[in-house]
């Protein structure tokens, strides 16, 4: 087995970058707006100002939480039509009926040909109770196979129509992305990046989006870190309610990061993370997440990707562990079902629990062939 990648290179890249880091080239002035300072950043050459922590409404998304966040002054809200059948894209349209200039949104498009991308985006306007958004994404294109040529007319379409200030793609892996992105004159890109993923597999591939203009949104930049699967024996001890804003700043010290999407599990949540806005990355943080990562080392995957293609049988493994985080870290069945459901059939059947031995062997740590079985049992 290769050597852990991230015990070393989390401690060197977590605090190389100055504290200063916090506010950007690209950062506008704090101002203060109820309890919270709150730091405002470009995205990419889109002219669009975004709270540099947002809301990602996810698949159980409150009225409250997006009035709330108003309040503190976050501005950046991330829905998807798949997201809770359209629900999500609803409760955020009635959330914002009188406060459309006041907030900046995006949502996806989960189809695969340009006539049905361009009849989503009106089931969304509609959801939503708009005539435009701001920022339109293709859904999960961690290939550009994924994202063919008529996917990104599509996209321009919309675009010219006036129906989105900005198109991009959301992926998890900006490095398989980030040439095509720029290739195809992309304004944005939303990608997993978190102290649990790690700043050596992504940094090269974001510097060079933010060097080229392209808006960068990290996603995923909370979960793996704040809770441990709930199925397990020896629940980590480590339940401090300051690792969120520790995983914000994390994210935040990165001057290539424009804005965040954590999810807010309630008001209460949303007023704490908002404060990843004050003050800087610090020693104690890097403490912290430290302590966190290593305790839920063995199931958490971070989507390195270098066990991609390896499975003899086809198992999609980084995609298996992803949804199965959305249950035992997000909390979120209906979300990891929803996606296990959504693999080919030919390999959404196999079994690991039929294997006598597994060749993957993590660099990262994860037990994998014990969570793949779990993932199976728990999502098929």
């Amino acid at each position: 087995m290769k050597s852990r990648s991230s015990r070393r290179e989390f401690l060197k890249a977590g605090l190389a970058m100055p504290a200063a880091g916090l506010i950007s080239s690209r950062s506008l002035e704090a101002f203060s707006q109820g309890s919270a300072d709150v730091i405002y950043r470009t995205l990419g050459n889109t002219g669009l100002k975004v709270s540099a922590v947002g809301y990602g409404l996810g698949y159980d998304p409150e009225p409250d939480i997006v009035a709330r966040c108003i309040d503190l002054g976050i501005n950046y809200f991330d829905t998807a039509p798949n997201y809770a059948n359209g629900e999500s894209e609803r409760i955020l349209g009635a959330s914002i009926k009188g406060k459309r200039d006041k907030v900046v949104i995006s949502t996806k498009a989960n189809t695969r040909t340009r006539a049905e991308i361009l009849k989503e985006m009106d089931a969304s306007l509609k959801n939503i109770g708009t005539d435009h958004v701001d920022v339109y994404h293709l859904h999960a294109r961690d290939t550009p196979e994924r994202a063919p040529d008529e996917t990104i007319e599509a996209l321009q379409i919309l675009k010219q129509q006036g129906k989105t200030r900005a198109i991009g793609i959301s992926c998890h892996d900006p490095n398989n992305m980030a040439d095509y992105v720029i290739k195809c004159k992309l304004d944005v890109v939303q990608t997993t990046y978190s102290y649990a993923i790690g700043a050596p597999f992504r940094d090269a591939a974001i510097k060079k989006l933010h060097d080229a203009g392209i808006g960068v949104i990290a996603m995923k930049v909370i979960i793996g870190l704040t809770t441990a699967p709930k199925d397990l024996s020896q629940e980590p001890k480590l339940k401090a309610k300051e690792t969120p804003v520790a995983a914000l700043r994390w994210v935040l010290r990165n001057p290539a990061i424009d804005t965040t999407v954590p999810h807010h599990g309630s008001v209460e949540e949303a007023e704490m993370n908002v404060r990843a806005m004050t003050g800087s990355y610090s020693p104690a943080d890097e403490k912290l997440l430290y302590v966190r990562n290593e305790q839920n080392r063995p199931y958490y995957c971070r989507m390195c990707y270098q066990c991609k293609g390896q499975c003899p049988r086809g198992v999609p493994v980084t995609d298996e562990l992803r949804f199965l985080a959305y249950n035992d870290f997000g909390r979120s069945l209906f979300q990891a079902r929803l996606s296990f459901m959504e693999l080919p059939g030919k390999v959404r059947n196999v079994r690991c629990s039929d294997c006598t031995s597994c060749v993957i062997q993590c660099p990262n740590g994860v037990m994998v062939r014990d969570r793949l079985i779990r993932a199976q049992e728990l999502l098929a």
